[in-house]
């Protein structure tokens, strides 16, 4: 059963995922899964591997998925509640209440309401990691039904979540796992987002390391797939790796405009 993920994510793969896994190996349940930089998690869902482990560094993130993976009908029930009083005071009310309150279920309920609810879809914190992301105005936003969700839990039973850094992957992959980096993207034009998902920036220096990460990865003998913007930084970092083009269509600045760019698929195999 193929699904897509139930949020909206800056810099996720919904609209290229049939793309993309075209180049994932066709033998990548002989190992386990690795997809350090969850996002939505597009690639997990469609490939919807036998063991997979699940990382990323935003807490919030990986709760929400927690909840979602153990207890969708009660993440439904409120987020339908949340749904049916959407308004732009309902999303500042619910968005300060986030900002104070503990992890929770109604929190991935929150979560979810102000991720399909806010402007772009994007996670964005500042410094002191308060999320202040503003309304989007969305008209009809889509919110995921209690059947997706549950189809959503029964995938994620068959990962382990974590919240920690790429780098700690090191320590427990094995040959033959396939491991997916989909870290955040270089600003195309001085101006992006896609840094600013945990209250730690995700700089440029950040992406040599990702890329020291993957190239140890490569000598541990595991398969290694990366998506990443087309830019002579990341083609530099993976010059004796395998590179590929993807054109994509994507909100690369603040303003409201798509833009058609190219993403690098980077493969060791």
């Amino acid at each position: 059963m193929k699904s897509t993920t139930f949020l909206r994510w800056a810099g996720g793969k919904v609209h290229s995922i049939d793309r993309l896994i075209t180049f994932v190996p066709r033998d990548y349940n002989k190992g386990i899964y690795w997809e350090p930089f969850l996002g939505g998690g597009s690639m997990f869902f469609s490939l919807s591997p036998d063991q997979a482990v699940l990382s990323d560094l935003n807490s919030h993130l990986i709760h929400c998925f927690e909840m979602v993976r153990d207890y969708p009908d009660r993440i439904y029930y409120y987020l339908n509640i949340l749904q049916k009083a959407d308004s732009e005071s309902t999303y500042y009310k619910i968005r300060e209440n986030y900002n104070k309150l503990r992890p929770s279920i109604k929190q991935a309920a929150r979560f979810i309401y102000l991720n399909k609810t806010s402007y772009n879809g994007i996670f964005r914190v500042n410094k002191n990691g308060e999320y202040n992301v503003p309304y989007g105005k969305k008209e009809n936003p889509a919110f995921p039904s209690l059947e997706h969700l549950k189809e959503i839990s029964t995938k994620l039973r068959k990962a382990k979540l974590k919240t920690s850094s790429y780098e700690a992957i090191i320590e427990d992959v094995k040959k033959g796992d396939f491991i997916y980096f989909d870290p955040p993207y270089p600003p195309l034009n001085g101006t992006s987002y896609f840094t600013h998902y945990t209250k730690e920036r995700f700089v440029e220096n950040e992406q040599v390391k990702v890329a020291d990460t993957a190239n140890k990865l490569s000598n541990m003998n595991c398969r290694v797939m990366i998506s990443n913007a087309d830019i002579p930084l990341i083609q530099n970092l993976y010059k004796s790796w395998h590179i590929r083009t993807l054109p994509v269509t994507r909100w690369i600045t603040c303003k409201a405009k798509r833009h058609k760019v190219n993403e690098l698929v980077v493969t060791n195999y």
